[in-house]
């Protein structure tokens, strides 16, 4: 209980400081469908995310399938560099078949819920930063988060391997630049996906489980206008696609 209410604290302190950002990737599959009976599960995930990653200059851009009004600040130069790692913590507790918890990605409080069997999940996620920053667009509109299905296979008590589907609405890092060369506001820019993937977990101890999970993402919102290799009036655009490579590590 008292880590509960340090954790609680943590996430109050963080929200009215004005510290966090609101960029959010959907958490673990496997963390989620691991069941603690009764106790409180903590994990801890690290993700290496690779394939189209806007990083800002090197002659790509990154536009919207449609065109979307955007309200810009003249006074910032907003540069996207998306962190291509993720670290997240959690903590969960399941009654019966239903499911909740929160955890923070980086910096940004999560909340969770959904329902877990033997055999499937649905796992349901949101941010709790829903007022402006400053950033480029969607700008009254701070909400990410998603629904993911998720289809598991135990194999006696040890060993367990699932599937997974996702919709969700993720936030990608970028930054604003006020004078200098500091990045003076972490400013997300938001983006919908559609993606699936599969993850292996296994117990090493009684109260502790390992799991591997790789997960494909499809960005709906952008395309890659790349300019490297071609005059601007031969743009060529490509769909964005993420692959992602996650350790989960859980105990109760």
């Amino acid at each position: 209980m008292n880590r509960l209410a340090c954790l609680f604290v943590l996430f109050v302190t963080m929200m009215l400081a004005g510290c966090g950002v609101s960029s959010i990737h959907p958490p673990s599959a496997a963390t989620f469908m691991e069941k603690s009976d009764g106790a409180f599960l903590k994990s801890v995930s690290g993700s290496l995310y690779l394939g189209d990653l806007a990083y800002g200059g090197l002659g790509v851009d990154f536009v919207p399938n449609k065109e979307i009004k955007k309200e810009v600040n003249d006074d910032w130069a907003y540069v996207e560099r998306e962190v291509p790692v993720d670290i997240m913590l959690e903590i969960q507790r399941s009654i019966g078949y239903f499911k909740f918890g929160g955890g923070l990605d980086f910096l940004t409080p999560y909340l969770q819920i959904g329902f877990v069997s033997d055999y499937l999940g649905v796992m349901g996620w949101g941010n709790l930063w829903l007022w402006q920053l400053e950033k480029v667009e969607h700008k009254y509109f701070q909400w990410g988060g998603g629904l993911s299905l998720i289809e598991q296979l135990p194999i006696g008590d040890s060993f367990r391997m699932g599937l997974t589907q996702h919709l969700s609405r993720n936030g990608r890092h970028a930054c604003a630049f006020d004078t200098g060369i500091a990045c003076t506001h972490d400013t997300p820019i938001f983006y919908d996906e559609i993606g699936g993937g599969g993850y292996i977990s296994f117990v090493p101890r009684e109260t502790l489980r390992f799991g591997l999970e790789f997960r494909y993402g499809r960005d709906l919102t952008y395309k890659r206008k790349d300019y490297s290799n071609y005059p601007e009036k031969y743009e060529k655009f490509s769909n964005m696609d993420r692959f992602v490579l996650t350790i989960s590590v859980m105990g109760w």
